[in-house]
């Protein structure tokens, strides 16, 4: 079965068809996965930080890759589709929407 080597700039369509060479449909038949699932978090525009730990596992089983070797890989595919929605003129990304989600980052507190 063929399918569409188009790569959107959503960077887990962009890692499954372009590293992969899988349709996302496919990747997710495979590892038992809902195809809407995944294109709900296109459609949201879910950050890669907030992947679901044994969805970045089978990624990585699937390019005989370590999860953070794939959560790097996503991470500048990430950057560079939000680079691409900053210049697209549908859309009004703005520097702030670019930082990584305070739940990624390590949080220290102050003791008195």
């Amino acid at each position: 079965m063929s399918f569409s080597a188009y790569v959107d700039s959503y960077p887990i369509t962009a890692y499954i068809v372009g590293h992969l060479g899988l349709s996302v449909s496919d990747f997710c038949r495979r590892y038992e996965f809902d195809p809407t699932i995944v294109s709900g978090w296109q459609t949201a525009n879910r950050s890669v930080f907030s992947l679901p730990a044994d969805f970045v596992e089978c990624l990585a089983i699937t390019s005989d890759k370590t999860a953070d070797q794939v959560r790097c890989i996503l991470r500048l595919l990430e950057k560079q589709h939000f680079a691409y929605l900053a210049t697209s003129p549908a859309w009004n990304i703005t520097l702030f929407q670019l930082v990584p989600p305070i739940s990624s980052k390590k949080i220290q507190r102050e003791e008195a």
